[in-house]
């Protein structure tokens, strides 16, 4: 999906979860991956959901859909209920996932980014990072070639990153561990990115 495509299935989203929670407070989420950068402008590549970290689940205790709670499931019911309406199939249904949060929370000790509001519809409210080296910084840590490479280098351009060391200071600012740093092969994809 581009933009348009991505911010029509978030009104449909949000029309379908205010019409199962009519009386409950918005989903609050951090958007990550591919869709942020779509949203703010960095790329204009095509994304099949939208990537978050909720921190906000509709005024619960919970701050996820990946628990088999029956609010998380009710949630995930009318998500994919819409992903299925767009052709897509089994997992890819959940056009708007969590499936990241557990991966970013633990790499980070639990701590968000500073943010901003991004979007405020009626049931979702969708924030992306103040500072776009923390995407970078969770695109290298995941360090996939295929899904990856071309959004780093794209955000390598914005941000004016030009050497390994730059870009192993934006990771040491969101993910300072050296030993998820190694475990998540940081190094290596370093090394892909920028020749000696």
């Amino acid at each position: 999906m581009d933009k348009s495509q991505l911010e029509a299935v978030l009104l449909e989203v949000d029309a379908a979860l205010a019409g199962a929670f009519p009386t409950s407070s918005p989903i609050k989420a951090l958007v990550v991956g591919g869709a942020c950068l779509v949203f703010c402008g960095v790329t204009s590549r095509q994304t099949n959901d939208i990537d978050c970290i909720i921190f906000d689940l509709m005024g619960s205790d919970e701050a996820s859909l990946i628990f088999k709670t029956p609010l998380a499931t009710k949630i995930r019911k009318v998500i994919m209920s819409i992903g299925s309406k767009h052709g897509f199939k089994g997992e890819k249904r959940m056009v708007v996932n969590d499936d990241c949060a557990p991966f970013l929370l633990e790499l980070s000790s639990n701590e968000l980014p500073n943010m901003r509001l991004f979007r405020a519809y009626q049931k979702i409210h969708l924030y992306v990072p103040d500072d776009l080296h923390y995407i970078l910084a969770c695109k290298l840590m995941a360090g996939r070639a295929d899904k990856d490479f071309s959004d780093i280098a794209a955000l390598c351009t914005l941000l004016t990153i030009h050497t390994r060391v730059q870009a192993q200071q934006a990771v040491d600012r969101f993910f300072p561990s050296s030993v998820h740093q190694r475990s998540h092969l940081l190094p290596e994809t370093l090394d892909k990115l920028f020749e000696q």
